[in-house]
């Protein structure tokens, strides 16, 4: 493995002395995602000049590419549907009175949602990823 860039070293002032003191590559594991992030926090906070700038942007090209896939892997694995809007009531100490006012329904109705005996509609499902702060998606079942 090559050199890290160190925090308090002098910075390389060319892209060819960025790369030969951390070689930009795709992530693939934590250690290639640990070290990607060491660099760019040792950039950061610092004035750049546009070779600086472009290597600190591929760098943080390639660490946004890792996440972004851990993330929908996580994302996958999440419940959907109506066993994820059972958890974030059940999480968020959201009853059936509550979940209607969030829904603009009735508790009836609400209730019967909760119960998977009514459907949610598309304006519900907007309606709980505002409240949730969540992904409509989650509402949705698989495909």
């Amino acid at each position: 493995m090559k050199t890290l860039i160190d925090r308090n070293a002098t910075l390389p002032a060319t892209y060819t002395g960025l790369v030969k003191a951390f070689m930009p590559r795709p992530i693939h594991d934590q250690v290639g995602h640990d070290n990607t992030l060491a660099v760019i926090d040792a950039m950061a906070g610092r004035p750049l000049n546009d070779e600086q700038e472009e290597y600190l942007d591929l760098l943080s090209t390639l660490l946004e590419a890792y996440e972004d896939d851990l993330l929908k892997d996580e994302l996958e694995s999440l419940p959907r549907g109506l066993p994820m809007l059972q958890y974030l009531c059940e999480e968020n100490d959201v009853n059936g009175a509550e979940l209607g006012r969030i829904l603009g329904v009735g508790r009836a109705q609400s209730s019967l949602l909760l119960k998977g005996e009514r459907k949610l509609t598309v304006s519900h499902i907007q309606r709980l990823a505002e409240h949730f702060k969540v992904s409509a998606e989650l509402f949705m079942g698989r495909a």
